[in-house]
């Protein structure tokens, strides 16, 4: 890291603060002070399985998670006998935010249930398939 000045900031502090921060908006630039391209990477901070959309559905819905830690996911729809009727996910995923869709186009309209273990997190919803 430089300042517009060029000199090197690698072992002094930018800023400080406490608290929670939003970024609204920033600019990366070169020690010219020409913008350069970054990308940014937003870190969940727990296991999270957000609520199916749509849902009720037909044929497709959408299942969004995060994961804080690289984890093993299980990602698994139940009928309503609790019998595994899909395995959408079962593998090591990175940290981050994810999506997957789940395609119910064969299978009769009903309840279905979704559950994600990643870890020690379990998670349970449930989900509406009307044709």
């Amino acid at each position: 890291l430089y300042t517009l000045d060029g000199s090197n900031l690698m072992e002094k502090t930018l800023f400080e603060y406490t608290g929670d921060l939003t970024i609204e908006s920033a600019i990366a630039a070169d020690w010219h002070g020409s913008e350069i391209q970054v990308n940014s990477l937003l870190l969940p901070k727990e296991f999270t399985l957000s609520p199916a959309y749509p849902n009720p559905f037909n044929p497709t819905t959408t299942l969004n998670f995060a994961l804080p830690v690289t984890s093993n996911v299980l990602l698994e729809v139940y009928d309503i006998k609790g019998r595994i009727i899909n395995e959408l996910i079962k593998s090591n995923m990175d940290v981050g935010y994810h999506s997957v869709i789940w395609n119910a186009d064969n299978n009769a309209s009903g309840v279905y249930f979704v559950k994600m273990v990643a870890g020690d997190f379990v998670n349970t919803q449930k989900l509406m398939l009307v044709k």
